[in-house]
């Protein structure tokens, strides 16, 4: 039996993927295939090479401590004005857009920051590492631009396909590959299971966002407008989540996408819920052992086309 994990989108809050993949190791639960999106893809990626939380966690950290002021930068861009968690990229992108003045000259620019440090994040956490090199399949989830679809990436070097997979629209710049222009996979697919679905027997999806949905107050255009994509958003989470056996959503809200300073208090949160489900999680898996094959299933299941590399 082949146990797939799908691991969405969150920025900081991806470190509750950390503590996930440390529960998995006590609890004995094997992963055969990985998939990910923008920092489920960069955490995602670092397991599928090394099979080894505690490399993960050791990784991580040694980036945090001699990146501080990179990542900064995303906690202003990302910490939201109030405790509840915002979900619609749009508004995200919005408020990221108030705080660096994007109406003046800025605008002319495809993204709000310089890659270059970040890209020295990415080449330094993955070295000249290919997806060949991963000890399971991984796959990692963009969106092309040109065509507005999402494609899954499992070849060519690790740091640029994962680069491609966290390049939030507007902060970072979109990734040219070949004749593609790519952004980050969750803005189509922020949990990327489907694209391991016909690939393993049980998949385990893990979603950061939440599905939870509060009328907020209108008060102006620009209120609605939000308001318009809060919803579409939702949807899209929603549709993402089909096809997943045993999901994985925690309650997040009192966290900031970009407070990097709680990521060993999420690592912890994450390996402390998730030793909890344990049983549960257990016993979903022996109960799908009796399904039909994946061999099977493929020719009775649909999902949304996607375009392999």
């Amino acid at each position: 039996m082949k146990i797939g994990l799908a691991l969405g989108g969150g920025v900081a809050l991806g470190f509750y993927h950390v503590g996930l993949l440390k529960a998995f190791e006590k609890l004995e639960i094997k992963i055969d295939i990985v998939s990910g999106t923008s920092i489920g893809a960069l955490i995602g990626g670092l397991y599928a090479l090394t099979q080894d939380a505690d490399e993960v966690e050791k990784k991580l950290f040694e980036i945090l401590s001699k990146h501080q002021k990179e990542l900064a930068l995303l906690k202003t861009s990302f910490s939201p004005a109030n405790v509840e968690a915002k979900t619609a990229f749009f508004e995200k992108w919005f408020d990221l857009a108030k705080e660096f003045y994007i109406w003046n000259l800025r605008i002319a620019k495809s993204s709000l920051v310089d890659l270059k440090p970040f890209l020295k994040i990415f080449r330094g956490l993955f070295e000249d590492y290919s997806f060949k090199d991963c000890k399971v399949p991984f796959y990692v989830t963009a969106v092309n631009l040109l065509k507005a679809e999402v494609i899954a990436i499992n070849s060519g070097p690790l740091y640029r396909g994962i680069l491609a997979s966290s390049s939030y629209p507007g902060f970072f710049p979109p990734l040219r590959i070949e004749n593609k222009i790519l952004i980050d996979g969750g803005v189509l697919m922020p949990v990327p299971a489907k694209i391991i679905r016909e690939k393993c027997d049980f998949v385990i999806g893990v979603n950061l966002e939440g599905t939870g949905y509060k009328f907020p107050l209108v008060r102006n255009a620009m209120d609605v407008m939000n308001l318009a994509d809060r919803i579409r958003y939702k949807r899209i989470i929603e549709e993402s989540l089909s096809g997943i056996d045993f999901l994985i959503s925690p309650n997040l809200e009192n966290f900031s996408w970009g407070d990097f300073t709680i990521a060993r208090e999420l690592v912890q949160k994450g390996e402390s819920e998730i030793l909890a489900l344990g049983k549960e999680l257990k016993t979903s898996i022996r109960a799908n052992r009796y399904r039909w094959p994946m061999s099977l299933r493929k020719f009775f299941d649909f999902h949304l086309p996607l375009k392999h590399e």
